[in-house]
């Protein structure tokens, strides 16, 4: 059984409390200060508000998922496609 830890995370200036694996804390707090720090250059845009730095940062953090999502699709493609001349390979052999 995994141990918990409770933990504060801080987004935007407020304090979220939460239980958390403990081997999950590091992700936590790291992906707390990313988001942070990704709000924090929305700072440079005079007329966002608070709400507007949040949600850029969810849509900069849900195309960067997006991205990930269809490179590892790719990637699986890629697999197959080595599978099938790996197969070609091996028919060309025992011929």
């Amino acid at each position: 059984m995994d141990k918990k830890v409770k933990i504060n995370i801080s987004i935007a200036g407020k304090s979220y409390p939460m239980t958390v694996d403990v081997a999950n804390e590091e992700l936590y707090r790291v992906a707390a200060k990313r988001l942070n720090d990704t709000i924090s250059e929305f700072n440079r845009v005079p007329q966002f508000d608070s709400q507007d730095r949040l949600a850029m940062a969810a849509l900069r953090y849900s195309i960067l998922s997006l991205t990930s999502e269809r490179n590892a699709s790719l990637g699986d493609e890629d697999v197959e496609e080595l599978e099938a001349i790996e197969r070609r390979i091996r028919d060309y052999v025992k011929a």
